[in-house]
């Protein structure tokens, strides 16, 4: 699977819904898949159907040649009808390292022979892809029964001692590189595989930055096998889904991480800084979800996604930032507040004094007046040019 930030240009016209796929006698439909997760993930990921947020073609048995048999489209924000993401289901049926090849060439590996699937024919005329975006992709990968335990490893695959043929496999298959690409660290080499997700003794997961990986553990039997057939309906469904709610959050996340970035630029700092903290809150009542189901899987595949992109600490990040702002923001106010009852008192003395003066003088003729308010002019410009006057100018600035 192939997972691209686009946008959306028209009306979508496709069947709503994620794509109905289906092993024996499951099938993954909207009811089936809002029943895992959360209410709140279920909103996000297949809408309402007052306001739906997902739609599907599959791909017309006629197109042999493609090995596109699907291709989804997901509007997470309703109020944000022009960004959304495409999923492009595809299937490859031969090994490994033609596997690895594929996602080395979707990844943009120098040195790939292989050519990507060709993403744009998959969708409507309503979407395209955004430019220059990064890809995530999703591999699932099993070998078929062979007399050793083991399966064979990648071709020029990273040589690890404390890394066993599996942990090589998810490593290349979810990192998208061969050695050559990217030689791992043998000293540290360990911590890339922090985010493995333990999903059974027949199967496990690794989830990195661009991408997740899930292998099986054992040989798959085919068409008779018990369950491998259900784990790639999982795959491409809702751990999938999962992925999503975390690629969704890092969008918004890194969105309002600018937004703060540009608050010393706006002309009205406290007017930005309020759609700031009202954006914030929106996302942390919305969509800053940890604990997507009550399954474990989905909720250590969320996890691991997170902690990859770091979402828990950037987003503590613009909390603390717009504390700060607003801290600044109070200050300024505060500063400007004083400054001008400090201007109406330096303006309004001058002219208090003045009105006094004629006032016990008793006189009350248009020349006595105009004198009067000329002298409280002159006055209140003598106190503005001293530097008391122009700190309250500066601070009323």
């Amino acid at each position: 699977m192939v997972v691209c930030p686009a946008f959306l240009t028209g009306t979508p016209d496709w069947p709503e819904g994620p794509l109905p796929l289906r092993h024996k006698e499951i099938e993954a439909t909207t009811a089936a898949r809002s029943t895992y997760f959360s209410a709140a993930c279920a909103r996000i990921l297949y809408g309402t159907p007052d306001r739906p947020s997902r739609w599907q073609r599959t791909a017309p048995t006629g197109e042999t040649d493609s090995p596109i048999f699907g291709t989804e489209i997901l509007l997470p924000d309703p109020d944000r009808p022009d960004r959304a993401f495409v999923i492009v289901h595809v299937h490859i049926q031969t090994g490994g390292s033609e596997l690895l090849d594929v996602l080395r060439a979707v990844a943009g590996r120098r040195g790939s022979a292989t050519p990507p699937p060709d993403l744009g024919s998959a969708l409507p005329t309503w979407a395209r892809l955004a430019p220059s975006a990064r890809r995530f992709t999703i591999a699932f990968l099993t070998f078929p029964t062979l007399p050793e335990a083991d399966p064979p490893r990648p071709v020029d695959a990273a040589r690890i001692d404390s890394w066993s043929t599996a942990d090589t496999w998810l490593w290349h298959l979810a990192s998208r590189t061969a050695n050559a690409d990217y030689p791992p660290d043998p000293d540290h080499a360990d911590q890339l595989l922090d985010r493995r997700v333990i999903l059974s003794a027949d199967w496990r997961g690794l989830v990195t930055r661009d991408g997740a990986a899930f292998l099986g553990l054992r040989p798959d039997d085919g068409a008779d096998d018990a369950f491998f057939g259900f784990a790639q309906l999982y795959a491409h469904t809702t751990y999938l889904d999962a992925v999503l709610i975390g690629m969704i959050q890092n969008v918004a996340i890194t969105e309002m991480i600018a937004e703060a970035a540009r608050a010393f630029e706006a002309q009205d700092l406290t007017r930005h800084l309020a759609r700031l903290e009202e954006r914030a809150a929106r996302f942390r009542n919305i969509y800053w979800l940890r604990d997507a189901s009550a399954h474990g899987p989905a909720n250590d595949i969320l996890t691991a996604y997170q902690a990859q992109h770091h979402l828990p600490e950037r987003f503590d990040a613009v909390l603390t930032e717009i504390v700060d702002l607003n801290r600044i923001a109070q200050t300024q106010e505060g500063q400007q507040v004083g400054a001008a009852l400090g201007v109406i008192t330096v303006v309004g003395l001058p002219f208090g004094a003045a009105f006094a003066v004629l006032q016990v003088l008793g006189v009350n003729s248009a020349r006595d007046l105009l004198i009067g308010v000329l002298a409280a002019l002159a006055g209140s410009g003598a106190l503005l040019l001293t530097r008391f006057g122009r700190l309250l100018l500066r601070s009323l600035r």
